[in-house]
């Protein structure tokens, strides 16, 4: 059935329906995975956390040395702007900019212009992953390096979900070979133990997750007792409550891992609080936050 509202991309300028979009065939997004990229989502039809997802996105493309002259303002006009052309009730914007089109070499081309590419499509409610609750496994993380780099190359992440589809589960959590517990292939990981909330700290192994922050503010304001901090695969079995949290799915609770249910193996209390303080606290602020 064709949405009642078209899905809708911007290329370089010029928006058109999504099934018309291209790029060329030697952009170094496409040969390299030269590029990085935001998520957006809207709550009441308005984009959510605009500026912290922008500062983000520069801060991806400083780190692979991606010349531009975008500043913050005209990406958020941007995205603003693409929301309200699509007309979703609630809607997923993502942005993606690359290096530009180039003779493929592996070097920096002297005067590529970066390719900036949108999209928004219709965003569905994640109610029932976070009434019902996840099965996940642990992988080896064989990414690379630098996971605060929001990189379009994402061939580990899609390998391990895979893995983990085909292994009947939902995700797939990565872990170090010395245990270290890092996150999900498309999400942040919390971790309840004796009432305190637990989740891996802001560095290199991980993308720090806007959501996260929020969800660690939420907690905080709901009296509950946070620690950023290195976890290990025995934790995650120890733990009482886990729960994944993404832009687009917010907050979704695990109840086995590798086969093992957590806790009752049932959606526990915690993540149920942190996510109605979560609504009630960014619902609160709405006004003040949203342009």
């Amino acid at each position: 059935v064709a949405p009642a509202v078209p899905e809708i991309a911007y290329v370089n300028g010029e928006f058109l329906p999504l099934e018309h979009a291209m790029v060329h065939v030697e952009d170094r997004g496409f040969q390299f995975a030269d590029a990085v990229y935001e998520v957006v989502r809207t709550y009441g039809g308005r984009p959510f956390a605009v500026d912290e997802h922008i500062h983000r996105l520069l801060h991806s493309l400083d780190a692979i040395q991606i010349r531009h002259d975008f500043t913050a303002q005209q990406l958020a006009g941007l995205i603003h702007e693409s929301v309200q052309r699509a007309g979703f009730a609630e809607a997923m914007v993502y942005l993606q900019i690359t290096r530009g089109q180039a003779r493929r070499h592996r070097g920096f081309p002297a005067y590529a212009k970066p390719t900036v590419v949108l999209t928004v499509r219709g965003l569905e409610s994640s109610a029932t992953l976070r009434a019902e609750g996840v099965r996940v496994i642990t992988v080896p993380d064989t990414r690379w390096s630098r996971c605060d780099i929001k990189s379009v190359a994402l061939l580990a992440n899609v390998l391990a979900y895979n893995a983990a589809r085909q292994a009947g589960a939902h995700d797939a959590v990565f872990v170090e070979s010395d245990g270290t517990v890092n996150e999900a292939t498309a999400g942040n990981i919390f971790v309840v133990t004796g009432g305190v909330l637990r989740s891996p700290p802001k560095g290199p192994r991980i993308l720090s997750g806007v959501t996260r922050d929020k969800l660690l503010q939420a907690a905080a304001a709901a009296g509950i007792v946070v620690t950023e901090e290195r976890l290990q695969r025995d934790d995650l079995f120890s733990a009482t409550e886990i729960f994944l949290s993404s832009t687009t799915a917010e907050v979704v609770p695990v109840i086995a891992v590798d086969g093992k249910a957590i806790g009752a193996g049932t959606p526990g209390p915690v993540a149920a609080r942190v996510y109605e303080q979560f609504v009630r606290f960014f619902s609160v602020n709405k006004a003040s936050r949203l342009p």
